[in-house]
């Protein structure tokens, strides 16, 4: 009862200093005071500290600050994290639009000559792709393409192959929610560049161009 009844009395030394501070002193009729006559107790400020802390930790202060310092803290947390995908997008070469990201992943770095299984040195690269689609956590899709060597049949079967390929590693390699992940296969049916030069002559660099699995990411 002693503890309630100081605090009470703390509480009506801080209404009472508010109230002096905010009465209107400038309005019609009001007395104005003798700067000499306002007298604040130097101890105010003390005891309005250890009325807070009477009141317990749930309503002071230091609360607020604490879940403030929480909040900025979760901020630098999500900034740091899309500075890291947006590396990772970088350095994979990402192409952005309004709807998607789009990578595109040599099929030369996946795979060996006519083969679906993937290489050694192309699991860092994966490593990413993963990381960036776990993040994101939105629907992906994968598909193959080739270069116009061999049959229609057999590239259209070896894309589809490839792209499949890349999602079960992605899936029991890189951790990735293997219900984010559409695969198709278009065979040489898309080139991004020439398979032969315009005399009809073989393009190798064109058809390096178009051997590949493009990794489209919905934003």
């Amino acid at each position: 009862m002693a503890k309630i009844t100081s605090v009470i009395k703390v509480i009506f030394l801080l209404l009472f200093l508010i109230g002096l501070f905010t009465f209107p002193f400038d309005s019609p009729g009001a007395p104005v005071p003798d700067e000499e006559n306002i007298l604040i107790p130097p101890d105010a400020h003390d005891k309005a500290v250890a009325a807070l802390a009477r009141l317990g930790p749930e309503r002071g202060a230091l609360i607020l600050s604490s879940k403030v310092l929480a909040v900025e803290g979760v901020i630098r947390g999500v900034s740091a994290r899309m500075e890291k995908l947006k590396k990772a997008l970088d350095d994979l070469g990402a192409k952005e639009s309004d709807t998607d990201y789009v990578i595109e992943l040599p099929g030369d770095v996946l795979f060996d000559l006519d083969e679906w299984t993937i290489r050694k040195d192309a699991e860092d690269t994966l490593l990413k792709v993963g990381e960036i689609i776990k993040s994101y956590n939105h629907p992906v899709t994968l598909t193959g393409h080739t270069d116009a060597l061999g049959t229609d049949e057999y590239n259209l079967d070896l894309s589809r192959k490839r792209a499949r390929s890349v999602k079960d590693w992605l899936v029991a390699r890189a951790g990735v929610d293997a219900s984010l992940i559409e695969t198709d296969g278009r065979g040489e049916g898309q080139p991004v560049a020439p398979n032969t030069h315009p005399d009809g002559s073989d393009n190798p660099e064109g058809r390096q161009k178009n051997r590949r699995v493009e990794i489209r990411i919905k934003k």
